[in-house]
């Protein structure tokens, strides 16, 4: 049996409250302050790769579905008796929970799992209920976890790469030392099994690629230093030859570490990648956010192609905003109240938000970013970067391309987009932040005609004030705001309602539904009404063919495709 869920309590300053995995993804992003105990959750989590839960010395919950297997050997055909009525312990007993999902808890003292809940659609003998359960109870102390019998690599924030003296054991510790032996063996040994391409190819290209314009390395070398007998790693650059290792900032040494976990490790260690597990620490020290983000990037390719799992540590915003959208990717953060640690996961957009106004959203990833799409807020995010897919074939992507920020209604009011010349200090100048801006505002019309259907006065500022921008996008929804774009037939998958027409141009969809008249009153019957919920789920429907006619929203995303790469063409 495979469980699905893991919490636990009692280790470290995981005092009282059950802390984990509400599930297993192949990406579990692990996100919080310093300090709060990310790097605890990640001494529990490894082991879990040791076998299976008997071998935890912890209070733990956990949950999972009962396999046929599992079942049989629990309940064997040819046994009876023991508590339990029927000839044949498989047929009365066992077959009945096939499939059914089970919950429970483990007490480290008495060494005893307690079935919390199990699902079963039979209620006959229910007062053998108790011999049942003690047999599930033995059943699901032997449960495997989904990283059962896989290898645990870590790499610690505190990490360095520095000359060595020559080793013949290859061992690669989690603070990076070994990463010099490893590398020299692998170049210069004559064994054929020490594939030196690996290093010189494979890591090397991949080491280019991540850093992009920011560093060009030719090769990748050894040189032995006679006065103390140590190795060290040269890297080979245009015009400047080979240059020591030492010379260089952490964070080339910490790409570099992450590569040779990913691209060495499996190799040298004789196992296929998907049985690796890797955690990486704090990956965002003395990485710039463009270049951090190439590294997920690459990281991501590398879990989705190979099959493996990764858990990331990170008090880095940009991780959450790399991340936070992947379908493979949970977000687990860790709070620390002063006396005991606990994990939350992160399932909503809005969430997010939240979490960045935590962690400080840096301008330096607007900065460095080709340039900005400002929104209103995150269920824009959402719609925008799906029809930004769908325009370009897949080809342009947040945090590549281009990055997502927020203004707010209310910021807006407060935002000037003027020349920085020109700027009242008393205004944020969101300008000076990038110059290949795009900023996408609500209409807010509520009436085909009359007073009630001109914009507001904020955004006739905005307005006046973008299109004096000679790189600037500016995109005034004529409808009233985003959702009166979405279909009728995606509003009637998602909420299972049938014939739900397209909402009209002026149609309102407030959180809070009192009135007939509001779409989500009239056409669902629903008196809430969620946006980044409502975002989530529909554009997993919503196709090009389905959009490209509403109003003018074709013409606008053509647009915006062709500033996008216009960004990416400088």
């Amino acid at each position: 049996m495979i469980t699905d869920s893991f919490k636990f309590k009692g280790y470290e300053c995981f005092k009282n409250e059950y802390s984990g995995l509400d599930e297993f993804k192949p990406i579990t992003v692990i996100i919080g302050r310093n300090n709060t105990g990310k790097s605890h959750l990640l001494d529990v989590l490894s082991l879990l790769t040791s076998g299976t839960l008997e071998n935890i010395e912890l209070d733990y919950c956990a949950s999972g579905v009962l396999d046929e297997a599992s079942l049989r050997r629990t309940f064997p055909e040819n046994s009876s008796g023991g508590g339990l009525s029927g000839s044949n312990h498989w047929h009365y007993q066992g077959q009945r929970y096939v499939n059914e999902q089970i919950e429970w808890n483990y007490n480290s003292v008495d060494k005893i799992a307690s079935i919390l809940n199990v699902s079963s659609h039979d209620t006959r003998w229910a007062n053998e209920e108790n011999a049942r359960r003690k047999r599930l109870s033995r059943l699901v102390s032997n449960a495997a976890t989904p990283l059962s019998k896989r290898i645990f690599l870590r790499l610690l924030a505190d990490r360095d790469m520095q000359p060595e003296h020559e080793n013949s054991a290859l061992n690669l510790e989690p603070d990076g030392a070994g990463a010099t032996n490893i590398i020299r063996k692998y170049i210069l040994s004559s064994k054929p099994e020490m594939r030196e391409e690996l290093i010189q190819d494979d890591l090397l290209n991949a080491l280019s690629n991540i850093f992009g314009d920011d560093g060009e390395f030719t090769k990748i070398d050894v040189r032995h230093h006679e006065d103390d007998n140590r190795w060290e790693v040269f890297l080979g650059e245009p015009n400047k030859g080979l240059i020591p290792l030492s010379r260089s900032g952490s964070g080339l040494k910490t790409v570099i570490l992450v590569l040779l976990h990913l691209l060495v490790l499996p190799h040298l260690k004789s196992k296929e990648n998907h049985q690796f597990v890797f955690a990486f620490e704090e990956l965002e020290n003395n990485l710039h956010p463009a270049l951090l983000r190439r590294l997920f990037q690459f990281i991501a390719d590398y879990v989705e192609r190979e099959n493996c799992t990764l858990f990331l540590t990170t008090h880095s915003n940009v991780a959450l905003d790399f991340f936070g959208l992947r379908q493979d990717t949970q977000i687990i953060h860790v709070n620390h109240d002063g006396n005991t640690a606990s994990t939350r996961t992160v399932t909503a957009h809005f969430d997010h938000v939240g979490l960045l106004t935590e962690l400080g959203s840096r301008p330096s990833d607007l900065l460095q970013a080709n340039g900005v799409l400002w929104l209103e807020g995150p269920s824009d995010r959402i719609y925008l970067n799906h029809f930004i897919n769908l325009y370009s074939d897949g080809n342009l992507r947040e945090g590549r391309d281009y990055q997502c920020a927020f203004y707010g209604g209310s910021i807006l009011a407060n935002s000037t987009f003027t020349s920085p010349d020109e700027t009242d200090e008393t205004f944020a100048n969101l300008l000076r932040l990038n110059h290949n801006i795009a900023v996408i505002c609500d209409g807010d019309r509520t009436a085909a005609s009359g007073k009630g259907s001109r914009i507001k006065g904020r955004v006739q500022r905005i307005k006046q004030e973008v299109e004096m921008l000679r790189s600037a996008f500016l995109w005034i929804t004529n409808a009233k705001e985003i959702e009166n774009y979405i279909p009728g037939s995606v509003w009637s998958t998602v909420y299972d309602v049938d014939n739900v027409p397209d909402p009209n141009q002026y149609d309102t969809f407030p959180s809070n539904s009192s009135k007939n008249s509001d779409f989500v009153q009239r056409h669902l019957k629903r008196k809430t009404f969620d946006k980044c919920d409502f975002a989530m789920k529909s554009v997993q429907h919503i196709e090009l063919s389905a959009i490209e006619r509403r109003f003018e929203l074709n013409e606008k995303m053509l647009e915006l495709i062709s500033t996008i790469k216009k960004w990416n063409e400088s």
